[in-house]
């Protein structure tokens, strides 16, 4: 087995079947009450669980091609926004730990499937190693129990959506925009990630959420791309604002 293009796979992430206009996206002429409603309704959804700046959690991830599924239980810390250990295993046995400091990303294969490299970035851009643009704190977000959601100075309502069930989310002089989707009950149960010109680049699903006493955490989400390759990830146990030592984040002997 190929891990590190299976990693690949797992680092997020994926397009999926949105149909744009080759042109840029340009604002559209909207209801300004109902721009304030979606502004609302998007500043909620990014300042979801911003009061956890730390976890720990475990879980399990299946990685789907066309030709077969790979399945790894998972487990990680993380600090917000730059810092993460993340461990994969199969069948017990650790086969790659990503660990980020803040500083620099490193990855190491347990099973000597590939040297140990480093990306000496704060929040390297994961297309080198995925061939997709996610940030490495956007993997951060989402394993903390938020939603990767970026600050954004405009919010409206897709006029191609009646239902009201998806906002636009852009920022001046960034060249991706964000799809909020929203449930019957008004919660968020998607995001789609695209160029300004509508170009694919992801597309999250979440497909479950579990209650804690300070909230909803997404705890199922399926990501799937173009190709339709499909990764899921189930997280199981979650452990918010842990205390957890800077010493965790430091990659001496992962074996």
């Amino acid at each position: 087995m190929a891990y590190r293009s299976v990693f690949s796979v797992f680092f997020f992430v994926v397009a999926a079947v949105f149909i744009f206009s080759g042109c840029a996206l340009q604002r559209p002429a909207t209801d300004p009450s109902l721009d304030k409603k979606a502004f609302f309704l998007a500043t909620r959804a990014r300042s979801a669980n911003q009061h956890i700046v730390a976890g720990k959690g475990s879980g399990w991830i299946w990685i789907e091609t066309e030709s077969r599924v790979d399945k790894f239980k998972i487990a990680w810390a993380a600090k917000s926004p730059h810092k993460i250990r993340i461990t994969f295993l199969i069948s017990g046995l650790p086969v790659e730990t990503i660990v980020a400091t803040g500083k620099k990303v490193t990855f190491f294969s347990h099973t000597g499937d590939h040297s140990t490299y480093t990306d000496h970035s704060v929040d390297p851009d994961m297309q080198d190693y995925i061939q997709v643009p996610v940030k490495m704190s956007e993997i951060i977000s989402i394993l903390l129990g938020r939603l990767p959601v970026n600050r954004f100075d405009d919010a409206y309502f897709s006029p191609s959506d009646p239902s009201l069930s998806t906002i636009i989310l852009t920022q001046d002089r960034k060249k991706t925009v964000r799809h909020l989707h929203l449930n019957d009950q008004g919660k968020v149960d998607g995001l789609t990630l695209t160029g300004s010109n509508g170009s694919l680049v992801y597309t999250l699903a979440i497909t479950k959420y579990t209650t804690y006493d300070f909230g909803d955490v997404p705890v199922q989400i399926e990501i799937q791309d173009k190709n339709r390759k499909k990764l899921t990830l189930r997280i199981t146990n979650f452990q918010p604002n842990p205390a957890i030592k800077d010493a965790v984040f430091w990659l001496t002997d992962p074996g």
